[in-house]
C-alpha cells in the first residue's frame, strides 16, 4: 500500500510487495502523482527501501518507521524476558504467570493497580526490572523534542545501545545488531518526525473491509474498493 502522508489518503494497492512490483509503480508515478516526493517512510524490508532508492535517488530520504522499530524491541524484549524467567527458580517462575501484559505496555496505558503490580514485580525481579528501563529509555529517545537531527538521535541510540549490552541477553544483542545495520535510516526520523503511523491505520481500515466481505478473492474488486474508500484526500 502507497500512502500519500500529506493529503492522507492511499494513492495506490500493489498486487505484492516484491522489489520489482514496487519499483514499477515508483518509476511511474514519479513522473506524476509522486514528482515532489521528498521523504519515503517505510519498515525494514529490504525491498521497499532499494526500490525507493533506484527510483528517487539520494535527493529523497528513506525513514525507517519508529514504530516498526519498537515493534522490532518488542519481539525481542519478550525474548529476553522469557530468556532471564528460565534462569529463575520455579516457584519465580510462577509468581510471573501472567504477567507478560505489564511488562509490554506503556506505562501510560496502565491502570494505577497495573503500575503498582509491576513496579513490585520490577523491584522482586532487579534483572527484568532492568530490561523493563531499558524499554522504557528507548521509548524516550524517539520521543525526546530535543532530538533534532540523524546525529544527535545516533548519539543517543548508540549510548543506549552500550548500556543495553551491559545486561549479556542474546535477544538484546541481536536487536543492536539491527538497529546499527538500520541506522542511518532509523536516524532520519529525527529530522521531521514522519512515520508510518496513518498507514497502519488504513491497514486497519482494510482489514475492516476485509471482515465485511468475508474475504475477497479478486485483486482489482479489492483495489477499487481500497481506493474507493481511502483514496480521496481528506478535507
Amino acid at each position: 500500500m502507497i500512502v500519500d502522508h500529506d493529503n492522507r489518503r492511499v494513492l495506490e494497492v500493489l498486487e505484492n510487495r516484491e522489489k520489482a512490483t514496487v519499483l514499477t509503480y515508483l518509476r511511474q508515478a514519479k513522473l506524476g502523482v509522486l514528482a515532489r516526493v521528498e521523504e519515503v517512510t517505510t519498515d525494514m524490508w529490504d525491498a521497499y527501501v532499494n526500490a525507493a532508492r533506484e527510483a528517487f535517488g539520494a535527493k529523497v530520504k528513506v525513514t525507517i518507521d519508529r514504530f516498526h522499530v519498537m515493534k522490532n524491541f518488542q519481539e525481542c524484549l519478550t525474548q529476553a524476558r522469557r530468556e532471564l524467567q528460565r534462569q529463575l527458580p520455579e516457584a519465580e517462575r510462577a509468581a510471573l504467570k501472567g504477567s507478560r501484559w505489564l511488562w509490554v505496555t506503556n506505562p501510560e496505558n496502565l491502570t494505577a493497580t497495573q503500575r503498582a503490580e509491576l513496579t513490585t514485580l520490577q523491584q522482586r525481579f532487579p534483572q527484568l526490572g532492568r530490561l523493563s528501563q531499558q524499554r522504557e529509555a528507548l521509548r524516550a529517545i524517539f520521543n525526546d523534542p530535543k532530538i533534532t537531527t540523524p546525529t544527535q538521535g545516533r548519539q543517543r541510540l548508540t549510548q543506549w545501545m552500550q548500556q543495553a549490552t551491559l545486561l549479556g541477553l542474546t535477544s538484546l544483542a541481536k536487536f543492536c545488531r539491527t538497529l546499527t545495520n538500520w541506522m542511518g535510516m532509523i536516524t532520519n526520523y529525527f529530522r521531521k518526525r514522519n512515520s508510518n503511523g496513518r498507514t497502519e491505520g488504513f491497514n486497519h481500515g482494510i482489514r475492516t473491509i476485509l471482515w465485511r466481505a468475508c474475504g475477497m478473492v479478486n485483486f482489482q474488486n479489492f483495489r477499487l474498493r481500497v481506493l474507493h474508500c481511502f483514496g480521496v484526500p481528506t478535507p
